[in-house]
């Protein structure tokens, strides 16, 4: 690799160019340099530099060609006197001195050659000792020692117009650690002079003081006033010479100045012309604007009659036009129409090369290239009009993304190496702007497919900062979640899309510090989230780190997927599991007590019945009645477990009837057994809660007051010491279906709940609670062990759910759901007039996703004479509206999938802007029930249906 080091300055080589041309005339230059990778302009440009392996193939060239193995020494000798030495050969000639100009190779030679470090040592007012120390892995030959020592051979030649003379006893190339040179040289005229004049005072003196005593003083005198007129004339020959050499070296100083001057002038206006290229393109990003910016500024402030930019396409196969100055209309076409060839290595064309080469390429005159160019390219060149021309790549980062060219047609100015390198400098910036302008184009289109991915994904796709604000929300998050994303942005994950509580905090602070100790890799977890209705959800959620420019970790990505349904389908899937377990153990159980049931009836009939009919027989003051007695308490009690039995084996309900939980109830509170249980708990307090307009349900009523007995019996049991049971009803509507102990269907229920604050059930026991003689409590003290199975098969043969919720040391909560029956008790008078809630014909529309319920509430409506529509959905109520009116929207809250209430009533509402409407739902007033409310659908009716309530709000909202 070192070989490829650029160490050896141009100027040497052109050096060697200019000897060859002097002394060689006819060999063809142009071969030598190809053979030693290098070009015509790159030698011209004082400022490159070559390779060892170029000059090696440079020197091997010339060897072979001139037959003259010398040459490296003769082109040494060669190099004060070529004019590519220009100002720095007037540099040496400042000195005026050939030992200032050696002392001073150890700043001067670096400017030459990298290959070699020289240091200089002084032996004599025309000697000095030079070493040359090869640098580490530079692979020096020893024709450049001999050129070097025809180098310092030529500064001789400068002053005295005689070659110094170079002794050379140590060679690196000889085994040795560094070349050493011994040069010595002619002294100056001016030199030589003043040391005749300092001789000749020296033996002015010498004679005056000895003649002094020998002659007279008159002929003394005349001697001293001889010797002193010859000095003097020495000193003033000398000082002439020095003047001379003076004013020589003033004159070379101020060409030196004048030309460095030049050259400043020069470079700064070229620099300062690619800068305001820079300036004025740095602000356009489209590519065309920007082209044609550069070749008008180009046109305004360059000295060429004309010049074009072309571009390669994007498969890099074709070169063509872009923009352009100073062509007709007709040479203009033509260019546009011709495309230039770069995937055929046959072409040649200055285009086509400059481009797969780049490299710039100076023809002054297209005769010179002829021979090299195709038939097509003569011929394009030729109608053009081109007769010399400059061509330059246009490359960013080692990629060729067009040319640049000029040429002259009018003015008849040569074409210059200074011009060429002026143009790569246009064309380097022109690259850097034009990579710019795509890049931002990449950047818009991909913003433009990115912003369309995310906005258009099925998914959660927010951003936030790393103080938990959210920074970016997509559509589909924002439709999800219920919050428009002026509503959001800017505002905390905690109380918006996490619920603002501790455990929220402590997730987000420990997801922050695991970001950024391992931000390669994302982390995924779930979690509960809360819609802004209030519905809670689950979410899967993956996270990434997002850093700025500078490195720093600024936001989090946070794409999140709901998994809501997933969750529950799982969650029911193990219930359902657990249901049908339960089911066929409760099964298996039932058919085991069905049968033990119907073999102690027969057994028992006797042990009940004959203690009867004997106690009819004896006396009543006999020994005898006593245990006779206690064997009839027993056989009693054995036949209601028995009872129980057959309750568990679902045989039990024989009869159903129309009935009222609240006067079953009630009925129980006033029973014996009621009674003796609160004798023995005498620190529970029992209260009720009934619902007054509790619907009735078909069934049991022994059966039913066995379950509420057992309930309360257990609470009671449940509770140590103080404690409260609550025993409350309801009506209510499910709108979809619950998943409790059992899966709740959609439906109208009357509830049964009974509640205490007892020592609650642990959860390994809560599975099993409803199975036969599975109790924690002493057996034969606290009841037979059947009192919870007898509930599930009295719940389950009146086609119910049950429903458990237990905290350990709070208590337990029993939701029973019976379906509701619309027919009145047996001989019920309080049958309410419905005169007061009768309608006059006003048109209403019922809105509700649920069959059952749109039947209930039409036939409802239209028994109190009011004219009613319905439809299944919130798209259909709108679609409804569009055509038609209504007096009264009875809208339910709660439709999937779809618009639920809160939305059909905006949607409405944009239709008929006073639409009056009521909402109607299962589930207590919600965020968005209150929305509604405040939207203008005051009035609020809960399901299920009551013929005098939703006759009531009915009539009602419609007086308002």
């Amino acid at each position: 690799m070192t070989d490829k080091l650029p160490l050896y300055s141009s100027r040497i080589t052109n050096s060697y160019i200019e000897y060859i041309k002097n002394r060689y005339p006819h060999l063809d230059i142009d071969n030598v340099l190809e053979y030693a990778g290098m070009n015509k302009y790159e030698v011209e440009d004082p400022s490159l530099w070559f390779s060892q392996d170029q000059a090696d193939r440079f020197q091997e060239a010339l060897v072979e060609k001139t037959g003259n193995p010398s040459i490296a020494r003769e082109a040494g000798r060669y190099t004060t006197l070529y004019k590519g030495m220009g100002p720095a050969k007037q540099r040496l000639l400042g000195f005026m001195k050939p030992t200032s100009v050696y002392l001073l190779m150890t700043k001067l030679y670096p400017f030459m050659s990298r290959g070699a470090t020289v240091k200089v040592k002084r032996l004599g007012s025309n000697k000095v000792e030079i070493e040359s120390t090869p640098n580490p892995e530079v692979k020096e030959k020893i024709y450049q020692c001999e050129n070097r020592i025809g180098t310092f051979e030529s500064v001789g030649k400068l002053f005295t117009e005689s070659f110094s003379e170079v002794e050379h006893p140590l060679c690196f190339h000889k085994g040795n650690d560094c070349c050493r040179y011994i040069i010595t040289w002619k002294s100056t005229s001016s030199f030589i002079w003043k040391r005749i004049r300092n001789y000749s005072i020296l033996i002015g003196i010498f004679i005056s003081l000895g003649l002094f005593f020998v002659l007279p003083l008159m002929t003394w005198g005349i001697i001293v006033l001889l010797c002193a007129s010859i000095t003097t004339a020495f000193s003033f020959h000398s000082e002439l010479l020095e003047k001379k050499e003076l004013a020589k070296t003033i004159e070379t100083q101020g060409n030196v100045a004048q030309d460095l001057l030049d050259e400043m002038n020069i470079r700064h206006s070229h620099a300062l012309l690619i800068q305001k290229i820079g300036q004025a393109t740095s602000s356009i990003l489209d590519i065309d604007k920007l082209l044609k910016a550069v070749v008008r500024i180009m046109e305004m402030h360059i000295d060429f009659d004309r010049g074009m930019i072309m571009l390669a396409d994007n498969d890099k196969t074709r070169l063509f036009y872009t923009v352009g100055y100073g062509y007709d209309k007709d040479n203009e076409e033509l260019l546009r129409q011709t495309k230039f060839h770069l995937d055929n290595p046959e072409s040649k064309g200055a285009f086509v090369v400059a481009f797969r080469e780049q490299k710039p390429i100076l023809v002054n005159d297209i005769a010179e290239i002829e021979k090299k160019l195709s038939k097509r390219s003569l011929e394009f060149a030729k109608k053009i009009g081109v007769h010399s021309l400059i061509c330059v790549p246009i490359v960013y980062e080692n990629e060729s993304l067009g040319i640049l060219a000029v040429d002259n047609v009018r003015s008849k100015r040569s074409l210059t190496n200074s011009d060429m390198n002026f143009l790569m400098g246009v064309a380097s910036q022109t690259a850097v702007s034009i990579i710019n302008a795509m890049s931002f184009q990449k950047v818009q289109e991909s913003e433009k497919k990115y912003r369309e991915l995310v906005e258009n994904a099925n998914s959660i796709i927010m951003r936030r900062d790393i103080d938990g604000n959210i920074t970016f929300f997509n559509e589909f998050a924002q439709k999800f979640f219920g919050y428009s994303e002026n509503e959001i942005l800017g505002k905390s994950l905690e109380g918006t899309i996490f619920p603002n509580t501790e455990t929220t905090r402590n997730h987000l602070e420990r997801l922050l510090q695991r970001l950024k100790q391992n931000p390669e890799h994302p982390i995924v977890n779930e979690n509960e989230t809360v819609l802004r209705s209030g519905e809670k959800i689950m979410i899967a959620w993956t996270y990434r780190p997002i850093f700025d420019g500078d490195g720093n970790f600024k936001e989090i990505l946070c794409i999140g997927t709901d998994i809501t349904g997933l969750k529950r389908a799982e969650q029911e899937k193990r219930d359902l599991e657990a249901r049908l377990q339960r089911a066929q153990k409760m099964e298996a159980i039932g058919t085991l007590a069905g049968g033990v049931a119907h073999d102690l009836n027969n057994i028992l009939s006797g042990i009940v019945s004959y203690p009867e009919l004997l106690l009819m027989d004896i006396p009543s003051d006999s020994p005898q009645r006593k245990p006779i007695l206690t064997i009839q308490k027993a056989g009693e009690r054995a036949a209601a477990i028995v009872q129980d039995l057959l309750t568990l084996a679902r045989r039990g309900v024989i009869t159903t009837k129309v009935t009222n939980l609240n006067a079953i109830i009630a009925e129980y509170l006033k029973s014996p057994e009621f009674e003796n249980l609160r004798t023995h708990h005498p620190d529970v307090q029992v209260k009720s809660d009934f619902n007054t307009n509790l619907m009735n349900m078909l069934g049991s009523p022994v059966h039913l007051s066995k379950t509420v007995m057992n309930l309360v019996t257990n609470a009671a049991e449940a509770i140590p010491d103080i404690g409260e049971i609550l025993i409350s009803t309801e009506n209510r509507h499910v709108d979809k279906s619950l998943n409790g102990y059992d899966k709740i269907k959609q439906g109208d229920y009357v509830i049964l709940r009974v509640s205490d604050t007892g020592i609650g059930i642990p959860s390994k026991d809560l599975e099993r609670i409803f199975e036969p003689f599975y109790t924690k409590k002493v057996m034969g003290k606290s009841g037979t062990g059947l009192g919870m199975a007898v509930v599930w098969g009295t719940v389950k043969d009146h086609k119910g759910y049950i429903d458990v919720r237990s905290v350990e040391g709070e208590g337990t909560t029993f939701t029973l759901y019976f379906p509701v029956i619309r027919q009145e008790l047996p001989g019920d008078d309080s049958v309410f007039s419905i005169q007061d809630i009768m309608g006059k014909g006003e048109a209403i529309l019922v809105v509700d996703d649920v069959e059952t319920q749109r039947e209930i509430a039409t036939q409802m409506l239209t028994k109190l004479g009011y004219s009613v529509a319905s439809v299944s959905s919130g798209e259909e109520a709108v679609d409804y509206m569009k055509d038609h009116t209504a007096d009264l929207l009875v809208l339910d809250m709660i439709m999937e999938p779809g618009m639920d209430g809160l939305e059909t009533f905006k949607k409405i509402l944009e239709i008929h802007p006073h639409q009056k409407a009521i909402i109607t739902s299962g589930y207590s007033e919600t965020e968005r029930v209150k929305e509604a409310q405040r939207l203008g659908a005051t009035s609020y009716v809960k399901k299920p249906y009551l013929l005098d309530k939703i006759g009531q709000v009915v009539r009602n909202e419609l007086k308002k």
